[in-house]
């Protein structure tokens, strides 16, 4: 299986474990369609944040013959890094969410408290899953009889 229908698939799973877990938190409703609403989910975060990796990549390359200590953003310390891909992160998650309540009929969320909880909980659950997906992805392309770590066949 080609390794982005493995992590398409992957994500769509952690998305829905994600909305469900979200569903509880205070002013976020979780209806009818919940198959619906995670693939719009799934497809509205991974288009998202490919766009915004690709932006935030560009940003952290190095300027033709500058020399960064920490290996990127020129003139930018680690700490200022890690604030600005935080808050990048934080504002993609607010964005996948408004994108499928927009879209998915089955998915509500009121209120200031509901917004920031379910903004947060995304945000957190998008990070665990950067921590997990790539060791995920290696895993089901062994069980699949597909290429293994380092590209190898699994045999």
């Amino acid at each position: 299986m080609k390794a982005w229908a493995i992590r398409t698939v992957i994500a769509f799973v952690f998305n829905a474990i994600t909305l469900w877990v979200a569903a509880i938190l205070p002013g976020v409703r979780l209806g009818d369609g919940f198959l619906w609403v995670a693939l719009l989910f799934t497809a509205a975060s991974l288009l998202l944040r490919g766009a915004a990796s690709a932006v935030l990549r560009r940003l952290d390359a190095q300027e033709p013959g500058a020399q960064v200590p920490d290996g990127g953003l020129p003139g930018r310390s680690k700490v200022a890094r890690k604030v600005l891909f935080g808050a990048a992160g934080l504002a993609l998650s607010f964005g996948v969410l408004w994108l499928t309540t927009l879209f998915a009929g089955g998915f509500a969320i009121s209120g200031t408290i509901g917004w920031v909880l379910a903004t947060v909980v995304v945000w957190l659950a998008s990070v665990i899953f950067d921590a997990v997906d790539d060791g995920l992805e290696n895993k089901a392309q062994q069980l699949l009889g597909g290429a293994g770590p380092g590209g190898r066949p699994h045999t």
